[in-house]
């Protein structure tokens, strides 16, 4: 009789399933389940322009908290869309390197769809182009003069013009390294051009005074490049923080700053343009190591508050071309990153509101699969079970298999934790990298055995 039951009650779960349109995660391989992360970040594109995006970008969200709300910043209840070419770079940048990097792939579905998916993107970016170089926001017009400010965040109008801000090495960097992917991959014929690399170089940290939050972290006149490709000594920028968005743009808070994961973008640009020898590069370089070795991740990146975004960023530079970074500062960040997982298998944001475990293991395990050799112990047993964290993390809908956005980057050092940016595409991109190259250096695994595992910890290493 209780045989009979157990059978009955198979039969109505895999009914209800079936009914239901959700395929169970052990009938997929580790293979099939990265196709389906990258399904949810190509399917996130925009194909039809509305009041916020054009066709080919990818959306942003923002998440506020109770006391930028209070102060008439952000929703109260959910979340801001926001239109900036950073998003739809940043993306591209991921796809384009998971395309590369898989080869033999590239004529299976979705990995088949990324050339032209990443078309549509750059051909999206022209707006955000300002001059020589990119800005993070689109224009609008504020009293007959072009702004450059969010077009659909809630903010009061007294922030409307400490929103207006300059064109950043970020989000330049970033648009750059995009299209010469795109060069790459769709055999556009592109090359930055020397005014642009100029600018960079124009503006760094030297001879200059520290914002504070720099300071706290010893970082003053690092050579580094700055993150806002703008004069903050220019006597025309407004100072005023409030002062009407027509005044100007302006650098937030009057002073520059040095952000360790925006220079780690800025390398990968300069190595994907074959530019060795650009003034600042060297300095960038050292930076980047003396962070590594004074245990910076979780407070270096001013505008990445993930504490293992510096480790991937300086491993996608690496993938570009970069090679400054020291096999010591490899080891640094191996030796942090398997200290810092947890007994469940996953990562967790190191001092930060936000844990965002999903991106975080992400980050972990894409670090760890270009620093470290797979199949050592150590190594090996974080990454199997960094894989199980991940699998629990990941969401259904229909026949869609996807992960949650997490956070990926905020507004200010001052504002850290307050006010957060999130992007379904950008997470979903990492994690199919991720599971991809799992699948290929562990081909006899199954997602059956993922799940099954029990784990007590990195202790039991």
């Amino acid at each position: 009789m209780l045989k009979k039951s157990f059978l009955l009650l198979n039969i109505i779960a895999l009914t209800s399933t079936a009914l239901a349109g959700k395929i169970p995660l052990e009938s997929l391989s580790l293979k099939q389940l990265s196709y389906k992360a990258i399904e949810a970040s190509l399917n996130n594109q925009i194909q039809a322009a509305d009041e916020n995006y054009f066709v080919g970008e990818w959306p942003t969200r923002i998440q506020s908290t109770l006391i930028p709300i209070m102060a008439g910043v952000g929703r109260p209840i959910g979340k801001n869309e926001e239109a900036t070419g950073f998003t739809t770079a940043a993306v591209i940048n991921i796809l384009a390197q998971t395309y590369l990097e898989n080869s033999d792939l590239k004529h299976e579905a979705p990995l088949s769809q990324i050339p032209a998916s990443i078309q549509n993107g750059i051909n999206s970016l022209t707006r955000y182009q300002q001059g020589s170089t990119f800005n993070f926001y689109p224009p609008r017009m504020n009293k007959g003069v072009e702004v450059r400010r969010p077009i659909n965040m809630t903010l009061l109008p007294i922030w409307h013009g400490f929103t207006n801000v300059p064109n950043d090495s970020d989000t330049s960097s970033s648009v750059f390294s995009a299209k010469m992917y795109n060069a790459k991959i769709n055999g556009d014929k592109y090359k930055i051009s020397e005014n642009s690399l100029t600018e960079f170089s124009k503006f760094r940290d030297v001879n200059r005074k520290a914002q504070f939050y720099n300071r706290f972290n010893n970082l003053k006149n690092s050579g580094g490049f700055l993150t806002w490709l703008h004069d903050e000594n220019d006597p025309n920028m407004p100072r005023f923080y409030f002062a009407s968005s027509s005044k100007g743009a302006r650098i937030p808070f009057n002073r520059n700053d040095v952000d360790c994961v925006v220079n780690a973008n800025i390398l990968r640009m300069l190595a994907l343009a074959g530019k060795p020898n650009q003034i600042g590069r060297t300095d960038a370089c050292e930076m980047l190591n003396k962070a590594i070795a004074n245990d910076e991740h979780k407070d270096c990146g001013i505008y990445y508050p993930n504490t293992l975004n510096l480790s991937y960023a300086i491993a996608s530079s690496e993938k570009a071309g970069e090679t400054c970074i020291t096999e010591q500062s490899h080891k640094r960040i191996v030796d942090k990153i398997l200290a810092m997982q947890l007994g469940d298998g996953s990562w967790t944001n190191e001092g930060n509101i936000w844990q965002d475990p999903t991106l975080t293991t992400a980050y972990a395990m894409a670090s760890l699969l270009h620093y470290a050799n797979p199949r050592e112990d150590r190594v090996h047993t974080a990454l199997v079970y960094g894989v199980h964290s991940l699998l629990k993390n990941a969401r259904q809908k229909d026949t869609q298999i996807y992960w949650d956005a997490d956070h990926y980057f905020t507004a200010t050092a001052i504002a850290r934790s307050l006010i957060m940016w999130e992007s379904k595409a950008y997470t979903n991109a990492i994690v199919g990298e991720v599971l991809l190259k799992m699948s290929k250096e562990f081909p006899n695994y199954t997602t059956s055995q993922y799940l099954k595992l029990n784990f007590q910890g990195p202790n039991d290493y």
